[in-house]
């Protein structure tokens, strides 16, 4: 049996930071990874490219399913866009903490565009909920049959409470998406995982710091302390918010 073909098409953030969104294209499924919101524009180009997407109509009939692999709004934040105002009915997957704190961040966000700055052309409190309401929340390592032939699975990416790394099976072909990871432990996450065994066919890696190099986790909260202790000795207060 020949192998089904894999294509990849980043919709937004393709050498550039914000609105992350990428298509993958297993076989006859496709399956949209992320759909975030570029915070540096303010008209349509904060949004991914969906006009390649069906020709620029509804995406129910084109997209399987739609993955989300955080809450930070880079990744997240056109998801009400895409599902309400765009169109999609079909399943929206993403873990239960992100599932729990994305539409905090969505509805605070459009406060701020809506009710603050007074924008007009963008999606509602409804939109939000709507939007919502179509989410699967997954558990880590849980096999989810998004149908016969495609299969997901979501894995600790480390970043943030309940980023995920994903797997995306269809028959003998997987692509592992990690979207936002950390690979190295501190007081609050842990490293980014996969089971044993993972040999995904792609890799599909975030990449916006891979060739940052850092200081030492010990320098850096030595550094960490050095200001707090700076901050308190001059009458100030030091507020740790995680």
């Amino acid at each position: 049996m020949k192998a089904p073909e894999i294509k990849i098409v980043p919709l937004g953030a393709g050498q550039d930071v914000g609105r992350s969104c990428i298509l993958v294209t297993i076989g006859s499924k496709n399956i949209m990874l992320d759909c975030g919101m570029h915070m540096g524009y303010q008209d349509d180009r904060r949004f991914p490219d969906f006009s390649y997407i069906g020709g620029g109509g509804r995406l129910t009939d084109y997209l399987d399913c739609v993955i989300i692999s955080h809450f930070h709004l880079d990744h997240c934040g056109s998801l009400p866009h895409m599902s309400e105002i765009v169109g999609f009915d079909g399943p929206i997957y993403m873990t239960y903490p992100t599932k729990a704190i994305a539409p905090v961040l969505l509805e605070d966000y459009r406060k701020v565009q809506c009710d603050i700055k007074g924008e007009s052309n963008f999606f509602t409190s409804d939109n939000i909920k709507n939007c919502m309401k179509k989410v699967i929340g997954v558990a880590l390592h849980e096999v989810i049959k998004v149908d016969e032939e495609l299969s997901i699975r979501a894995f600790y990416a480390g970043h943030v409470l309940g980023a995920a790394m994903f797997e995306i099976r269809v028959n003998n072909q997987s692509v592992l998406y990690t979207g936002d990871y950390n690979m190295t432990p501190d007081r609050h996450l842990g490293a980014a995982r996969v089971l044993p065994g993972v040999r995904p066919t792609v890799l599909i890696s975030e990449s916006t710091y891979a060739t940052t190099i850092r200081d030492s986790k010990r320098a850096r909260e030595r550094d960490f302390l050095r200001k707090v202790h700076e901050c308190v000795m001059k009458g100030g207060k030091a507020s740790n918010l995680t």
